[in-house]
């Protein structure tokens, strides 16, 4: 069993790689890709660890066995489950993406991620850049 320091390590050594390298949390379009996924192996969601990349917001986040042997009378969520909810996600149309966000040996937060809308965007970069803009001292005269 993995200790909680290294869990964080794994997670914060994920961020900076998926920065690094431009990942982003991972779409299913229709409930066939969820079932091919389900039943085909592994599923591909990237490992982005604390990072959220630009125009995303993170939404929810689930625990998952990530072993394969995980039961429903545990805290975390089969994957049968998982996938069970991503496939409600796609059914009801939110556009939602995914990716890991911690990984243990045997069970992985996952992140449940939303677009932001472009205006959002801009409304955040103008509110990013005042808040970073350089401060004057105005003399006071008298």
């Amino acid at each position: 069993m993995m200790d909680l320091r290294t869990i964080r390590d794994m997670a914060d050594q994920a961020a900076r790689k998926a920065r690094r390298d431009g990942r982003e949390p991972y779409g299913f379009f229709d409930e066939s890709e969820v079932d091919r996924v389900e039943h085909g192996g592994r599923a591909p969601l990237p490992f982005l660890g604390s990072y959220v990349p630009k125009g995303y917001r993170l939404v929810e986040t689930y625990f998952v066995d990530s072993s394969g042997f995980g039961s429903e009378n545990e805290p975390a969520l089969t994957q049968r489950a998982f996938f069970e909810r991503v496939r409600g996600h796609v059914r009801d149309g939110n556009p939602y993406f995914y990716a890991v966000t911690e990984a243990g040996q045997f069970q992985c937060y996952v992140g449940v991620f939303e677009r932001r809308p472009e205006r959002d965007r801009r409304r955040l970069k103008r509110a990013h850049v005042l808040r970073r803009a350089p401060r004057v001292q105005v003399p006071v005269i008298g």
